[in-house]
């Protein structure tokens, strides 16, 4: 059975011009490396006017979208998907990265 990866709470998510990193909108407006720092929508209507404030901000960012993903108990926020989660967790690029010293 698949996974509903929906979510009921959203986080904006985009990658930065310069380098390429994931960021995630914080609550200030701002773009974050820290997935812990984003603004989180709880329903429809919030991650509607979440994915504007995104977009508003896109200066600095390519495509800004929404990201579904749970909330524990002690607050730590998690994507649902596994393509979210490797983006969050820089896991390829890391790999890649230490791919390209080894060989270098």
């Amino acid at each position: 059975m698949a996974k509903n990866l929906s979510g009921d709470l959203q986080v904006a998510s985009a990658n930065r011009l310069v380098d390429g990193m994931v960021v995630w909108l914080d609550e200030a407006g701002q773009w974050t490396e820290r997935l812990e720092h984003a603004a989180v929508a709880r329903d429809k209507r919030g991650a509607e006017i979440l994915l504007e404030r995104a977009r508003a901000e896109a200066f600095t960012v390519v495509d800004p979208f929404l990201v579904a993903v749970t909330e524990d108990d002690d607050g730590t926020v998690e994507p649902l998907s596994l393509r979210e989660k490797i983006r969050a967790s820089g896991l390829t690029f890391d790999a890649i990265a230490a791919d390209a010293v080894r060989y270098a």
